[in-house]
């Protein structure tokens, strides 16, 4: 039960920041927070992660779809085994955020992003996206270190 209320949280706090930032913040404007390490800006993605392949949206809904499906599987096929919470963590975290962008893409046409950090100004970011990562990265050590 934790697994699935991760995945809600990470969600439904998504859907609120990005509902907030779409009626509050204008479009590309700036705003400097944290003595400047991160920037809170505005920004529609109607591609894949950096833009890649932003003219074909159909296409980035086709994989986004198909690739939260294996993810759900995956989920639904690890869940009920015992032990491995490292690997159920790790899903969740990446099913948390891949649902959110993904509905984003479904219903905005667009992934909300609304965050960079000082280091990479160029890049927008939103809570979906570390989730992802952050999720990511816990199943490449899970799998370094699992016998």
């Amino acid at each position: 039960m934790f697994y699935l209320i991760l995945i809600a949280v990470i969600f439904l706090t998504e859907w609120k920041i990005k509902n907030y930032i779409e009626k509050n913040k204008e479009m590309h404007k700036k705003e400097e927070i944290l003595n400047g390490n991160i920037v809170i800006e505005r920004y529609h993605n109607k591609g894949a992660m950096l833009n890649f392949l932003e003219n074909d949206v159909k296409t980035v809904k086709t994989i986004s779809l198909t690739l939260l499906g294996v993810l759900l599987l995956i989920f639904v096929l690890v869940l009920p085994k015992k032990g491995d919470k490292l690997l159920k963590v790790a899903l969740s975290f990446i099913l948390g955020g891949a649902l959110s962008n993904v509905y984003d893409r479904f219903t905005r046409g667009y992934v909300v992003d609304y965050f960079s950090f000082k280091f990479l100004k160029k890049i927008v970011f939103n809570i979906s996206d570390i989730c992802i990562f952050l999720g990511s990265a816990l199943a490449a050590i899970r799998s370094l270190f699992k016998k």
